[in-house]
């Protein structure tokens, strides 16, 4: 379906061409009305003038036809009227034929004041009757009579000049309608939609927030392209990882029962280290899929899916962090001795509401990776507590360190800060990863303290909301 859209160009140039000639109408007609008022009252004031020099030659002379006939008073008609309202002569009418002027509002005025005026307009063309009246010394009443041409006749006289005018102000209208709608479409054909905050200082202040509305949306888009980029990169990389660690223990484990299937192991000897290489790899394999299993469920567990919650990852509930650090350090007490690493744990109360499953795996990655990447002879140390009224989980290493720039990469999947000697110290390359998402899960915070060669600590913290949780459950 075709849509018509409309022009704010020539919306803008049809108003400012039709307030111009609306402007030009109402000055026309109002300069006309100007021009119509300003006769009619140099008429009035020459009736006046004129009324009084007839009443002193009148007043002074016996015979008031004689001089009224011989007055030089161009296109002024006279007439006399007696005490009754009787007309007496007109210059322009047989008196006998004019009816009684008793009743006119200018002769009742000379009657009872001495001096009276009006002004009549004719049904034609607009014209206007000025009369002045005035009372004689004998009683009797001269008026003065002038037509003025009225507001259509002045009008009607001035349509040329009038049209002239039109027409130049139309022309004129065009031309500044449409330099006027072009300079205000400018700032808007201006605009660069790709950077729109360039443009707010040559911009109008309503143009503005709309701008910043478009600056804001464009910023997000940009964010959520980079978030897209980096999912897409990251998944990437996790399917090149987790096919890589999938295949080398299952290689493991194909070559040696292949061995073992093919009767080419045939010392007893031989064919128990097999099985406990098949063993060991099929454990390794395990834990990597548990892992991935783990991470699988907190993703699910961020975009909101409760049911995953609480199927798969557990319900919240109140969590004692000294009896936990106490499970942790049993289950790695062996492993910290064959590596000849001292584990050991300094705790206080404290209790936080979560999930137990997610809380016992950040607890057991985090002293798991310290052992993992320690030196001869070192020690681990896990501590929890309260401090500021947030619950906190710690452990720290005399390991190998972290590099400043590699500290926030350590919590990515797959990734190991020590490359080289990474598949000697074991591990999924998840375990961090797990510590990561379970804190987010929790509202917890990650802080990392580290140095190459010297050790590492870190601290997740709990948000004092958690303590206050628990106390509801107990109460």
């Amino acid at each position: 379906m075709n849509v018509t859209h409309r022009s704010l160009s020539r919306r803008v140039f049809a108003t400012v061409f039709t307030v111009a000639m609306v402007v030009v109408a109402v000055f026309s007609l109002a300069g006309t009305a100007y021009v119509q008022n300003r006769l009619v009252a140099l008429a009035h004031e020459e009736l006046d003038s004129q009324v009084d020099v007839v009443a002193a030659a009148l007043n002074s002379m016996p015979d008031d036809k004689i001089i009224l006939r011989n007055l030089p008073l161009r296109n002024t008609r006279i007439t006399l009227i007696d005490t009754d309202g009787t007309v007496l002569y007109d210059t322009e009418a047989d008196p006998a034929d004019m009816p009684n002027h008793a009743d006119r509002p200018e002769v009742i005025r000379a009657f009872e004041e001495g001096r009276g005026n009006s002004e009549r307009s004719s049904s034609t063309l607009g014209e206007v009757m000025l009369y002045e009246a005035i009372r004689l010394d004998n009683g009797t009443v001269v008026r003065l009579a002038q037509e003025q041409a009225g507001f259509l006749s002045i009008l009607s006289s001035m349509i040329l000049p009038l049209l002239g005018l039109v027409a130049l102000g139309a022309l004129v209208s065009v031309i500044a309608a449409r330099v006027e709608s072009r300079a205000i479409i400018a700032p808007l054909r201006a605009v660069d939609l790709d950077h729109p905050i360039r443009n707010v200082e040559n911009a109008y202040a309503e143009m503005i927030p709309m701008l910043e509305r478009i600056e804001t949306q464009r910023q997000e888009l940009k964010r959520q392209m980079r978030v897209l980029a980096d999912n897409d990169r990251m998944r990437r990389e996790f399917t090149a990882n987790i096919t890589h660690e999938l295949k080398t223990p299952l290689t493991a484990i194909s070559g040696y029962a292949e061995l073992i299937a093919s009767g080419m192991v045939a010392d007893e000897a031989d064919q128990r280290d097999f099985a406990r290489r098949i063993h060991k790899e099929a454990g390794r394999l395990t834990a990597l899929v548990n892992d991935i299993l783990t991470l699988s469920s907190l993703d699910e567990a961020e975009r909101g899916d409760a049911e995953v919650t609480n199927s798969v990852l557990g319900s919240r509930e109140p969590v004692d962090l000294p009896r936990m650090l106490d499970t942790v350090y049993h289950r790695l007490e062996t492993v910290a001795d064959v590596s000849g690493i001292t584990l050991a744990v300094k705790s206080e109360p404290a209790i936080v509401f979560g999930v137990p499953r997610l809380l016992d795996e950040l607890v057991y990655n985090l002293a798991s990776n310290a052992i993992r990447y320690n030196k001869p002879n070192g020690s681990v140390t896990m501590r929890c507590g309260v401090e500021d009224g947030k619950p906190f989980v710690s452990v720290e290493d005399t390991g190998i360190g972290i590099a400043p720039e590699e500290q926030d990469k350590v919590f990515e999947r797959f990734y190991r800060v020590d490359k080289s000697r990474s598949k000697a110290r074991g591990g999924t390359g998840l375990g961090l990863a797990i510590v990561k998402h379970a804190a987010m899960f929790h509202d917890a915070t990650i802080e990392v303290d580290s140095a190459l060669g010297e050790g590492t600590k870190i601290i997740v913290r709990f948000p004092a909301e958690s303590m206050l949780m628990e106390g509801i459950v107990q109460q």
